[in-house]
């Protein structure tokens, strides 16, 4: 289910995640979709990150999402605005957020919503023939390495002529605040045949509300990538 252009910001948000389980559990009782969950507050936003916008809409809705990011050697990251009130549902939210950032699109994969530049992520449709992992002592960013470690996608990468960025000692913009807490989680995933953009959607399932975002560079024809995750309040 794909719905047009779009960008993205987050803020915190005082709800909390107790609150935002509590609204989802209620929206599944009811037989409400994700994307007409409503969003608790207003969001008046100007000149602002993408990805802050992005993560203001999740924020006290207990979604979960995905985000993508391109940059070049100016490091500047892709800021938009949106205006919505209180109320709105998700999908009108994010019709709203693409419709006024053009270039950017949104679509729910398996109940998490995802946003992404128009021309989406190569690397992102890998196709993943299996992956298993049975974990208690691991964080978010150790499964979705394991994810980039798996042997398709590092063929991948290389036909895409894409190098790790956290390895090549480029660590790009980060997000500066509430990344997910580098806490051990229980993971238990068995997943076959999805692209590594849904088995991400899949891991970043296993903590509480969060996005993973994947950022893709491409300096001088050097292109690397980096895949980190945010909490959302």
């Amino acid at each position: 289910m794909k719905y047009s252009i779009g960008l993205f910001t987050w803020i915190l948000i005082a709800s909390g995640w107790p609150m935002a389980a509590q609204q989802l559990e209620s929206a599944r009782a009811d037989r409400l979709q994700p994307e007409d969950i409503r969003i608790n507050h207003d969001i008046h936003v100007e000149n602002r990150r993408v990805l802050d916008i992005f993560s203001d809409v999740l924020s006290g809705t207990g979604l979960h999402g995905g985000f993508v990011e391109m940059t070049d050697c100016s490091g500047d990251l892709p800021k938009g605005h949106l205006q919505i009130n209180h109320g709105a549902t998700v999908r009108q939210a994010m019709d709203a957020l693409v419709a006024t950032n053009p270039g950017y699109q949104w679509e729910l994969k398996g109940g998490d919503v995802n946003l992404m530049p128009l021309g989406g992520a190569s690397l992102l449709d890998t196709w993943i023939a299996e992956f298993q992992i049975d974990a208690t002592g691991l964080t978010m960013e150790a499964v979705l390495q394991d994810l980039l470690r798996l042997p398709e996608v590092q063929e991948r990468d290389y036909a895409l002529g894409l190098k790790d960025g956290v390895h090549a000692g480029s660590h790009g913009a980060g997000v500066s605040k509430h990344p997910v807490p580098q806490q051990p989680v229980p993971v238990h995933v068995n997943v076959q045949n999805l692209s590594l953009q849904e088995a991400f959607n899949k891991v970043v399932g296993f903590s509480p509300p969060s996005v993973w975002i994947y950022r893709e560079t491409d300096c001088n024809g050097a292109k690397t990538f980096i895949v980190e995750t945010l909490r959302v309040y």
